[in-house]
């Protein structure tokens, strides 16, 4: 009977014949003296193993219209627009593309050897571009939390993304040992007064690039639910009250890219929005209904680059037309 590693083994030689030899599943099942089925399955393996990273290198014509349109209007150095791939079903529409567009940027900038630190947030669409970043040995990269981390273990809290990441790249990972969101005011000030809080913050000011997530205001947004620790539904009521769109590392801001008068923003223990602005920063997002928090960062002016999916754009576009 065959153990876990010979499967293991299977599921890389098939992912190799298939992706890199270019065989058809008849071909490879004949080869191997494969059904056709175990075939299948083993390229599904190879893929949830991480094994397989499919990177394509130009978005299809009819974005392309897209990506100037949002790129000439918010300033941006480049804005990418994956296709809508998705089942209109999903939860998280379009989140593995927008990864794998994330991923395939910084896997370029790794190998040009132009970051020398990486500076890191939250959230699912990071979490899908740490899955799908090829693993690369950069010994002398920094990565870098931007942000505290949540109260509760989650795949989307800073401190595993910047875990796995320096796994896959074999960096060193720099965290900030301090919770995402004080208390109160009194205790964030006591906490960003410890010298190793102070310390990371600084590390924090200097990194090459940033990547961050993008929040949106909506009840059934990781931030806002009970289990991660964070921030609970009669905060978000406070958020939207007080004008709030979107969030970008722990900011709560309103339409226009200002921070909401809430005293949510003022127990956030992190890079501030000024300090963002001295840096270059990539926002990653999917998904339609993160369209106004897109708005709001925007018009903030912190970030330089873009990756958003198709659907995520046109409602954009529909926001700017309406808001005339």
């Amino acid at each position: 009977m065959a153990g876990a590693k010979d499967t293991d083994d299977l599921a890389v030689q098939v992912a190799w014949l298939s992706y890199i030899g270019g065989y058809t599943q008849a071909d490879i099942a004949s080869r191997l003296s494969l059904s056709r089925a175990k075939v299948h399955r083993l390229i599904s393996e190879a893929h949830a193993a991480g094994y397989v990273h499919v990177f394509i290198d130009r978005s299809p014509a009819r974005l392309v219209a897209l990506e100037d349109r949002v790129r000439d209007a918010f300033g941006l150095r480049q804005c990418t627009v994956v296709p809508d791939i998705s089942d209109h079903e999903d939860r998280a529409p379009n989140v593995a593309a927008v990864g794998a567009a994330a991923a395939r940027y910084l896997h370029g900038r790794f190998a040009s050897g132009d970051i020398a630190s990486l500076g890191l947030s939250w959230g699912r669409a990071l979490s899908e571009m740490t899955r799908q970043l090829p693993r690369g040995q950069y010994s002398d990269l920094a990565l870098v939390s931007l942000m505290g981390s949540l109260t509760l273990q989650s795949a989307i809290n800073p401190f595993d993304v910047v875990y796995r990441l320096a796994d896959i790249t074999g960096g060193q990972g720099f965290f900030l040992p301090a919770p995402f969101m004080a208390d109160s005011v009194e205790d964030k000030s006591v906490l960003v007064a410890q010298r190793s809080v102070s310390d990371a913050l600084e590390r924090a000011r200097g990194v090459d690039l940033c990547c961050v997530g993008i929040g949106a205001l909506l009840k059934e947004q990781p931030m806002f639910a009970q289990a991660v620790g964070l921030l609970g539904e009669s905060d978000l009521a406070d958020l939207q009250a007080a004008g709030a769109e979107g969030e970008l590392l722990g900011h709560f801001l309103d339409s226009s890219g200002r921070l909401v008068d809430s005293p949510t923003n003022n127990r956030t223990i992190g890079l501030s929005l000024d300090e963002l602005k001295g840096l270059d920063v990539m926002g990653v997002a999917a998904g339609e209904h993160k369209a106004p928090a897109l708005i709001a960062v925007l018009n903030s002016g912190v970030l330089d680059y873009l990756i958003i999916d198709e659907r995520a754009a046109d409602a954009v576009c529909l926001l700017m037309d309406k808001a005339g």
